[in-house]
């Protein structure tokens, strides 16, 4: 089996707020359809990602791919999510996980954000 990417958002009471994740989501997976793409919420939203990556386990992957859909590295990518996957790995212990940095720090982002500002 192949890995998993994990899109890792946030999560908002509103949820209008979900759209764009949901779209980036569908486009992924329709890009890479040889891929198995879930996106899955910090809080507020289901799945998070604990239930995800469970959920992954069970149906037999061990490796994941966390993509962090935030703008920077604040502290739920330096506190909260180290301390998630922590947990995570006592429970999964034969599982790996790579965790990319977030995607606003992404040149490509950036570049893209400086485009549509102009």
């Amino acid at each position: 089996m192949t890995e998993v990417q994990f899109l890792l958002a946030h999560g908002s009471r509103n949820p209008q707020w979900r759209k764009p994740f949901e779209r980036i989501a569908e486009k992924l997976q329709i890009a890479q359809p040889e891929r198995q793409i879930v996106l899955c919420y910090l809080e507020m939203w289901e799945p998070s990602l604990d239930q995800a990556l469970h959920s992954a386990y069970a149906s037999g992957y061990r490796h994941f791919r966390i993509s962090p859909l935030f703008w920077s590295s604040g502290r739920h990518l330096q506190e909260d999510l180290p301390a998630l996957l922590e947990q995570v790995q006592v429970t999964l212990p034969d599982c790996f996980i790579q965790v990319e940095g977030p995607i606003g720090e992404s040149e490509i982002v950036i570049q893209a954000a400086l485009q549509a500002l102009q």
